[in-house]
This record gives C-alpha cells, structure tokens and sequence, in this order.
C-alpha cells in the first residue's frame, strides 16, 4: 500500500449547503470514506430536501455553522453541489471568528463558501460526498494524496517556460460571476485564476468571462487556468472557451487549457491558496509526488 493510501483518522464533517443528495450514492460515498478509516459525520439535515434545496436556508445554514465551528473537525466536505451556497453566505461569520482552520472539500456550489474561506481555510476543489462511489468519476489516489497536504501534478496544455509559482483561486465559472461586487468577491493579486462550468452554452460562457473581464479579474489575476467546460450546446467545444479567454486575458499573462479538474469523468483535485507552478508539461505543488 502506497503512502497515498494508508489510512487515516481525519476527521470529517459532511454539509449540504446546496442542493439534495442522490441517497444511494451519497450513503455509498460515507461507505467509501468510512471504510478508509475516516471518522465521518454527517450533519443533521444532510439528507434533507426542500425542492431545489437541501433544506431551509435556516436547516443549511445551522449544520454549515456547527461543521465550521467544530474544533475537533479536520475537514468539512460537501454533499454535492448545485446550488444554494450563496444564499446563506450572510449568516456566516468572518471566517477567522468562524473556528480554527480546516480543509474546505467540495467542487461547484462550493465555490461559494470557498471565497468566504479563501484566507483561512485550506481549499480543495474535489469531488462531492456523493460522486466518490461513482465508477470513474474521480481519480481517488490522488485525492487521497492530496487531503494529506501531498498534492499530485496536474497535467494541462500552455505554454512552454515555467509559470508561477503563484496560488491558485476560483472555481465554477458561473458562481464566480455572482460574487463580483459581494463582499465576498475573492483576492486574485499574483494568484491563478481557475474557471471551469457545465451545462453552459458557449454565449452564456462568453458573457461570464466578459463579466468578469469588465470587474478587472483578468487584470488583477497573474495568469488563467481552465479545467473542463462540458454539457456545452451541439457542435460547442471547450477551445472555443480558450480563444475568448485569449482575446481578453492582458497580453504576457499565461493561460493553460485542458486541466481534468471540474464537472468532469476522471476528474482530478485542485488545491488552492498555495503556489502552484506550471513547468510546461503540467502545474506542480508543494510536495507535489510523481504521476
């Protein structure tokens, strides 16, 4: 058994901020997790629905708060994704008054509660609670790898001198654009940007990053990296995402496509908040082990 996968007793918390769970694939991802040794917990109304919702906004907001508080949690992990996060953004604290520090997990709506942590907690853009179980949906040594602080490299395409190293910040491209203005609208000063989305067409991408281009990100941001861009319309590809990234991202400023991390199958994790450097071939960590 390789140092990736040992077991380890970290401590999890289980959140449904956002939208309701699949039950059978999200009880086989507390299987998986529980199996490897994690002390998992799921909060009270993790396994609730109210609609689009996984609960109130009161019932999501009181178990996020308990998992964010909790000193004894080592991690605090999304049940899925989808949406809600933002609406109870509010009735957090600052994230310093808000417990100790933790891993944030979670991918999508995620995003979200990763920019009102982006300064205090650690931030690993991964698959939800629900999608572990899931034949083929995650590549699991390398998340495993990088829950212990060991992040694997991240294959991509760009250029060929070394970018960085510089952290990484951002998330679904969608999510993103709603925070501009908010007060929770993330530091991107010498960092990377990260975008993916699913489910867009390429004119609503289009208009997205022209949001974000008209809020000043590209220009703050010290260069651009895009995961996947699926469930895009008939005949859309993701390049086209790349060439309207190219068109407004400052001239010099790298940009690296093709990243398997977001709304895709073999998906990969992404930590945030610390440098990553892009070496031609592939974006490298602190601690980074070999592929």
């Amino acid at each position: 058994m390789d140092g990736c996968a040992r077991k380890t007793a970290l401590r999890i918390r289980i959140v449904a901020p956002a939208g309701p769970v699949s039950p059978d694939d999200f009880e086989a991802g507390l299987s998986l997790l529980a199996g490897r040794g994690f002390a998992v917990t799921a909060g009270p109304h993790a396994r609730g629905r109210r609609g689009y919702l996984a609960g109130t906004d009161a019932e999501r907001l009181a178990d996020l708060r308990q998992a964010l508080e909790d000193p004894a949690a080592d991690v605090v992990w999304f049940a899925r994704g989808g949406y809600g996060t933002t609406r109870i953004l509010s009735g957090l604290p600052p994230a310093d008054e808000a417990g100790p520090p933790k891993v944030l997990a979670g991918f999508s709506d995620a995003t979200a509660l990763f920019a009102w942590g982006q300064r205090r907690h650690r931030l690993l853009y991964g698959p939800s609670v629900q999608e572990l179980a899931r034949p083929g949906v995650c590549r699991l040594p390398p998340l495993w790898s990088a829950l212990v602080g060991r992040p694997r490299p991240l294959p991509g395409r760009g250029p060929k001198a070394k970018a960085g190293p510089w952290p990484v910040f951002g998330g679904c491209l969608s999510l993103l654009s709603v925070l501009v203005g908010t007060p929770w609208e993330p530091a991107l000063v010498d960092r990377w940007l990260f975008l993916e989305d699913v489910g867009e067409r390429l004119y609503r991408l289009d208009r997205l990053l022209t949001h974000l281009h008209a809020a000043g990100w590209f220009d703050r941001a010290s260069g651009v990296l895009l995961g996947g861009f699926t469930g895009m319309g008939e005949g859309e590809r993701p390049s086209r995402v790349a060439d309207r990234v190219r068109e407004i991202l400052p001239e010099g400023k790298p940009l690296v496509t093709g990243l398997p991390v977001g709304h895709l199958r073999g998906k990969r994790p992404l930590p945030m908040e610390v440098p990553a450097l892009w070496d031609g071939a592939a974006l490298r960590f602190p601690s980074s082990t070999p592929n």
